[in-house]
């Protein structure tokens, strides 16, 4: 006899848990099988919350604490099932309603949370497709929406509820249930413990830093050479603008040294950068040194026969903004028309400008000229990809400088197979594509092939042997 309080109750958990499979899948049985108790609502009140305890645990990972307010805030859904269930008994006169709702939502909640859960640790784990990443967020709304549906749907069709009146009170609820969500987004039942260690100050705000930043400078234009009368130079200058993500400063570095390297630009390449780590060896990126190192361009090279080359990195916005900035100076961001005009007042005929940024093809319509190439990593309403902290380039840059420069012999023929290759990465990992920007001036369009020449020395041979073929 002892046993026989234990066996119903098992077995009212078992009816219960088929009920909430039964109710999720819109099925009114679902009330053949439902077994309401308090027995039955504290069991599965506290089978919720460790659900909830384990999907943050997932999420937060270890060490951690609890969240004593979270708690609190995580019982408001079932106080209001309660509320809910209350409100139908005295309306119908059955009091088994009282209890019934907030079971069948709890028994649901709890399959969803482990559901939810098993999404969390895959993801974690790197178990899912690239594709799926993007819609997880999305997926976990309707996980959310479905228990609430589900009860509303079946309790309505069973009490004989009007679509209307369905509808006003699957409404409401649902209101009730993502406002809490939304104003409670932030707690958690487990929170991870984060060891905050004492954070240096930027190198930048160093007493070193105010001296050396001028001559840093003056010591890079200083080793600007000038141009040979006679021949085509190309002089490049890089600007990696945001100092917060250090992948803009190994772009800049790298695609300098390609040019040097493999462009002989050793001695007409500078190149400006806003990052922690070079703060004390080089010169920083404001409007003020790309001014100076433009203007030091534009007098070292022969306007007739020399190519800028100039290429900025950094983050961008749909406002048509370059980043600049090196926290905690207050630096002025690049602005369309500053940058035409910067490069209008250094006197540089030839210029082929490549800009890696989101929407950075806004800057088109300012800077396009009869004798400019001008490349956009994104079209003028789209983002580009590939800022992460820990990469060398972004996607643009891997593609265009570091891909397609080192086996094409054509700026034209590069930014093309950079851009099949960028739609192609874009596609695999779900990113909406970021559409990149040629602009190519007439007289440009004349004389580039000549002028790379002085760029591409193994063209040059093709074309002399082309040239002097019968």
């Amino acid at each position: 006899m002892s046993q026989r309080p234990i066996g119903l109750f098992l077995r009212s958990l078992a009816d219960n848990l088929l009920a909430a499979l039964l109710m999720l899948a819109g099925l009114r049985r679902a009330f053949v099988h439902l077994h309401p108790s308090p027995a039955q609502f504290l069991f599965f009140l506290t089978g919720s919350l460790l659900t909830s305890l384990v999907f943050d645990l997932i999420s937060e990972g270890f060490p951690g604490s609890p969240d004593p307010v979270g708690f609190a805030v995580f019982l408001l859904p079932p106080f209001f099932w309660v509320i809910f269930g209350l409100f139908l008994a005295q309306r119908y006169g059955v009091w088994r309603l009282v209890l019934g709702p907030v079971i069948l939502w709890l028994v649901a909640d709890i399959l969803v949370g482990l559901f939810q859960s098993a999404i969390q640790w895959a993801g974690q784990n790197s178990l899912l497709p690239l594709w799926l990443g993007d819609a997880i967020p999305n997926i976990y709304l309707v996980l959310f929406a479905w228990p609430t549906v589900a009860v509303i749907l079946v309790f309505g069709r069973q009490l004989a509820w009007g679509w209307w009146l369905r509808g006003a009170v699957m409404s409401g609820v649902l209101v009730f249930l993502y406002g809490w969500t939304y104003l409670f987004a932030d707690q958690r039942l487990w929170f991870a413990q984060t060891e905050i260690g004492e954070v240096a100050p930027p190198r930048i705000t160093e007493e070193a830093a105010v001296y050396l930043q001028p001559l840093l400078l003056s010591r890079a234009l200083a080793r600007v050479e000038p141009g040979t009368p006679g021949q085509v130079d190309w002089y490049f200058l890089g600007v990696g603008g945001a100092a917060y993500q250090s992948v803009f400063r190994r772009e800049t570095e790298s695609v300098q040294s390609l040019f040097d390297t493999r462009f002989d630009t050793e001695g007409h390449s500078l190149v400006l950068i806003n990052d922690d780590d070079t703060a004390l060896t080089q010169p920083i990126a404001t409007r003020t040194s790309i001014t100076r190192a433009l203007e030091t361009l534009g007098q070292r090279m022969n306007r007739d026969e020399d190519v800028l080359f100039l290429f900025m990195t950094s983050h961008g916005t749909p406002e048509g903004l370059f980043e600049l900035s090196h926290q905690p100076l207050q630096l002025e961001s690049v602005t369309p028309e500053w940058l035409r005009s910067a490069l209008d007042k250094a006197g540089i005929h030839w210029r082929v400008i490549v800009l890696s940024s989101c929407y950075s093809g806004m800057f088109i319509p300012a800077l396009k000229s009869p004798d400019s190439l001008v490349i956009t990593a994104a079209a003028a309403d789209k983002a580009s990809f590939g800022c992460s902290d820990d990469a060398d380039f972004t996607y643009f840059g891997r593609a265009f400088f570091d891909e397609s420069l080192r086996q094409e012999n054509s700026l034209l023929d590069a930014v093309k197979s950079a851009g099949r290759s960028i739609a192609v990465r874009e596609k695999e990992e779900g990113f909406q594509p970021s559409d990149p920007q040629v602009s190519l001036g007439v007289q440009m369009e004349k004389v580039l092939p000549v002028l790379e020449k002085g760029l591409f020395p193994d063209r040059s041979i093709i074309d002399d042997g082309e040239e002097g073929a019968p």
